[in-house]
């Protein structure tokens, strides 16, 4: 699987995104959808990026459990369960952070994996069902442009200002200030 995975981030370098969309449930409010956190966005359900070649679709997925970060290069909605009331796209290529990226291309990708080691599991009689096991889990994906990178991190923001990772939403961050802040470790992956 890990090898399929990388082999899918693999190929988006060299690809020039045009068109990025974010999806999430109906907005049934009378308020405009909330999504935009200055230097890190909350796409939600996932994001839809448009090159040349067609749709990537970056998403998270229970490929890897408990929850992790994919790359598809189909249509977002062969995903999702659309119905007139939702889920919707809504489209941020003119957002300032997306606009100094567009027509660029990804000039590297980078995975950054985390080893949780789970179980063993048991029922509720303290049987045990299955066997400890440790699995790698895609938390986030670093798309690198000229005009510097982006973070793609299956996470759910929290009140606190951080991002709780293997999350089943995703989290768009521009800078390597918002990743600190979500708690991602000063490394190569989070520098700029």
């Amino acid at each position: 699987m890990r090898d399929d995975h990388d082999r899918k981030t693999a190929s988006m370098v060299g690809i020039r995104i045009h068109d990025v969309g974010y999806w999430d449930l109906h907005n049934f409010g009378n308020e405009p959808r909330e999504w935009d956190y200055g230097d890190w966005h909350h796409a939600v359900m996932g994001v839809e990026l448009q090159t040349a070649s067609g749709p990537i679709s970056v998403l998270w997925t229970n490929t890897f459990y408990p929850y992790g970060v994919e790359v598809f290069t189909e249509p977002m909605r062969t995903f999702l369960r659309l119905r007139q009331d939702g889920p919707e796209r809504w489209s941020v290529t003119d957002h300032r952070e997306w606009q100094v990226r567009a027509g660029q291309p990804v000039t590297a990708v980078e995975t950054l994996w985390e080893r949780l080691d789970l179980g063993p599991a048991s029922d509720s009689n303290g049987r045990i069902v299955e066997p400890a096991r440790t699995v790698d889990l895609p938390v986030a994906l670093r798309l690198d442009f000229p005009a510097g990178p982006v973070w793609l991190v299956a996470g759910i923001p929290t009140e606190d200002g951080t991002v709780s990772t293997t999350g089943d939403e995703i989290v768009v961050a521009f800078t390597t200030e918002a990743m600190l802040r979500f708690g991602f470790p000063a490394s190569n992956f989070t520098r700029r």
